[in-house]
């Protein structure tokens, strides 16, 4: 009987806790708002790959965002995305909405936006 009062006391804190801090898990697919793709954010890899494009089945693989890290908001994520335009991976930064649209923002502008 203790134990299961402690381990449902854990599982309410823990509850309670992620709901105070506001925290999304942007872990898993994300569709491309703007074209037929999706994206697999798998933050154990601290990366972003194309997951399937239907325009261009090559890409299917190819890391879009890496080094993405928690912020010092609970609904921010700092991230590097690959810019061709740059031949190199730029800073940008990741918001989430209602933890069902990523913004990733470079300089100001919104540069991808991603929806589940």
């Amino acid at each position: 009987m203790l134990r299961f009062l402690v381990s449902s006391f854990i599982l309410v804190a823990s509850i309670f806790s992620a709901q105070a801090k506001g925290d999304c898990d942007i872990s898993g697919i994300w569709n491309h708002s703007d074209k037929p793709a999706k994206l697999l954010i798998d933050l154990n890899k601290a990366e972003a790959t194309v997951y399937s494009h239907d325009n261009h089945m090559k890409a299917v693989g190819l890391v879009v965002l890496k080094a993405v890290k928690p912020a010092s908001h609970a609904s921010l994520w700092d991230a590097q995305m690959y810019s061709a335009e740059d031949d190199s991976f730029v800073d940008v930064q990741i918001t989430s909405k209602d933890c069902n649209q990523l913004n990733v923002v470079y300089q100001g502008d919104e540069v991808l936006n991603l929806v589940r």
